[in-house]
């Protein structure tokens, strides 16, 4: 497998300090621990204003129903709080690791359109899989739903393009990019996935189908991140999914109880292994497929444009590294003349020489003949050469390479126009 090229955006976060992957994960821990206290936390002034509302009945084992049955005031509410999630991981990188957020993904540039493009990707990836599922009969579409609720439709609709932001500033604008810093593309990638799988371990229903799904997922959304160079495009596509799941087709999202939703979906019995049974879709293999499809096809993208370089062995380096060119000793440098590369130097200069005999036999034709004579005490035969020829193979020589001028060398002529071709090859 080859390397990903490691993109602009990433390698502003080199500047900053980074970390041992020990180091990383272990502030990553810190941070995780921290944003679940936040999470509470934010969760209590709506308790208290629920116990004010109902004062008489809102007990403590009401408040343990609430949490455990998650009422959907309360699932909107915790999608809601997670923006504190969004400014603590942030906040870390702008202040304490002093990074900018352009190297979260944070960018104006194209941010509507790589928005919508996550949406796209949305509709794509969760619409195949349910299409997948209802051609294979183990989903039913039940058509609009009867316990549809619009004002809960267009507050989860905020609330997850909410929580699809902070899982994805947290996993991938984070995360994958801190790693980055001491180590490859591919590597990060991996990793926040393993980390993104096992932010829903906790959830119910998950199964092993399901973890590889979620594991597939972060690597899905990893390359894109890295592909596009946005956070929004990742964000959209994951809040997209989410919201699509539960409030569109009325399914689990994630193991989740089911919510308020435009339509109503039901499983078939014995297809839990492709509809991913209690726990949502994405513990099924409808899901695994589209997941495949979806990786092979940004990776396929990332080939063509140029992302994926070849694996640096070990006493390699990186064709990022420098920007410089060694020179061997002894060889010429290789310069690119516009000569095919299998037309050697000889090859090229014989269209030269050929052209100046031709040029030498029209001039004899025509009377106008190149003398030749011997000099006192020598027997040496002598050919003139025209200055302007000469001039042309010294410059045919520079531009294939043979001569390499490191300054402009100031050369002093003959003032006739015709003389001894010897005299420039000293």
């Amino acid at each position: 497998m080859r390397e990903i090229k490691k993109p602009a955006f990433m390698k502003e976060a080199e500047k900053t300090k980074s970390h041992s992957i020990l180091g990383e994960m272990l502030i990553f821990i810190v941070l995780y621990v921290i944003s679940i206290f936040v999470e509470a936390m934010a969760l209590v002034p709506g308790l208290l204003v629920y116990g004010f509302i109902h004062p008489v009945s809102a007990g403590i084992e009401q408040f343990n129903s609430l949490l455990q049955n998650r009422s959907q005031w309360v699932t909107v509410y915790m999608l809601f709080m997670e923006i504190f999630l969004i400014v603590l991981y942030t906040g870390y990188c702008k202040f304490i690791e002093e990074r900018p957020l352009s190297s979260m993904g944070f960018s104006k540039r194209n941010m509507s359109s790589l928005y919508a493009k996550g949406i796209g990707w949305s509709v794509v990836l969760l619409g195949g899989a349910y299409l997948i599922c209802i051609l294979m009969g183990a989903c039913h579409f039940e058509g609009v739903s009867a316990q549809l609720v619009p004002g809960y439709i267009v507050f989860y609709l905020i609330g997850y393009m909410i929580q699809g932001l902070a899982e994805e500033v947290i996993c991938r604008g984070y995360l994958l990019v801190s790693l980055s810093r001491r180590n490859s593309v591919w590597y990060s990638v991996i990793l926040s996935s393993g980390v993104f799988m096992a932010m829903h371990m906790s959830n119910e229903y998950v199964t092993v189908l399901a973890y590889i799904n979620l594991f597939m997922c972060g690597l899905l959304f990893g390359l894109l991140f890295v592909e596009s160079g946005s956070i929004w495009m990742v964000a959209a596509l994951h809040s997209g999914w989410n919201f699509l799941q539960g409030n569109i087709f009325g399914i689990s999202v994630s193991g989740t109880s089911k919510t308020s939703s435009v339509f109503d979906s039901s499983f078939a019995d014995g297809w839990s292994f492709m509809n991913g049974g209690d726990f949502g879709l994405e513990g099924g293999l409808a899901v695994t497929i589209v997941l495949a499809v979806g990786i092979y096809v940004v990776y396929r993208r990332m080939d063509r444009s140029g992302m994926l370089v070849k694996r640096m062995q070990a006493g390699e380096k990186s064709p990022d590294a420098g920007q410089t060119a060694s020179l061997n000793v002894g060889r010429p440098m290789t310069i690119d003349t516009g000569i095919p590369k299998e037309q050697t130097y000889a090859e090229s200069m014989n269209g030269t020489e050929k052209a100046a005999s031709v040029e030498k036999a029209e001039q004899t034709a025509d009377g106008s003949t190149v003398q030749s004579s011997k000099e006192k005490g020598g027997s040496t035969q002598r050919s003139a050469v025209n200055l302007d020829t000469l001039r042309d193979i010294e410059k045919q020589k520079e531009e294939a390479g043979v001569i390499v001028k490191e300054k402009p060398v100031e050369v002093s002529y003959p003032k006739q126009t015709v003389f001894d071709a010897d005299y420039f090859q000293k």
